[in-house]
């Protein structure tokens, strides 16, 4: 597998299947800003009020080939493995296609996630232990607290400021470097007093 993160918003994905897992699988890309559209001749409550919602287009049949075809992105999640693997078949040699029935099966999967501001972490085990991806996922929450997230912005303002300074690149490097080190992490007196110090370059 190629590690790969993708900007959502705005992409057609369509999910096949209208259970629990489906509805699993929904919620992620509605926060990512995709337009999402469920299709299964039944579904579950939680989906039936994103529809109603207004948050997902659900179509209350079977799947059709012209429902494929501004796709971006694929999940088959319906309670067939026979079904899953002959659309993830059909279709993963032109989409990105996830197989909720076997990670083995399909061109892509989605791994354990944890997101804190701008900090995103993944971890997958290549489907040898989803537990497991999940078990260093909620580690990780405990870890990166909101001082982190905070922590980050700062690192992101300072980059952007570094970046306009006319000075060498051997310069911006040791900047850059410079504001990894621990002493900006807990401390915004230090934060504060190195943005200010860029001003002076």
């Amino acid at each position: 597998m190629y590690p790969l993160n993708i900007n959502m918003r705005g992409k057609e994905c369509v999910i096949i299947g209208g259970g629990k897992i489906a509805y699993r699988k929904t919620s992620p890309l509605i926060s990512g800003g995709a337009m999402v559209t469920i299709i299964s001749p039944e579904v579950c409550s939680e989906i039936e009020n994103l529809a109603l919602e207004g948050k997902v287009k659900l179509k209350k049949r079977h799947p059709l080939e012209d429902d494929f075809q501004s796709a971006f992105y694929v999940i088959a999640a319906t309670n067939n493995e026979k079904v899953n693997a002959e659309i993830t078949t059909k279709l993963e040699k032109t989409k990105l296609v996830l197989n909720a029935s076997s990670v083995d099966k399909g061109n892509c999967h989605v791994p354990a996630s944890f997101k804190k501001g701008k900090l995103l972490l993944t971890v997958s085990t290549s489907g040898a232990s989803p537990m497991l991806a999940k078990k260093i996922r909620d580690q990780w929450s405990a870890l990166y607290d909101d001082n982190f997230e905070h922590y980050v912005d700062f690192l992101y303002e300072a980059r952007e400021q570094i970046k306009q300074l006319n000075i060498p690149s051997a310069r911006k490097k040791y900047l850059l470097q410079e504001i990894i080190d621990e002493k900006y992490l807990d401390s915004i007196e230090n934060r504060q007093f190195f943005l200010i110090s860029l001003k002076n370059f």
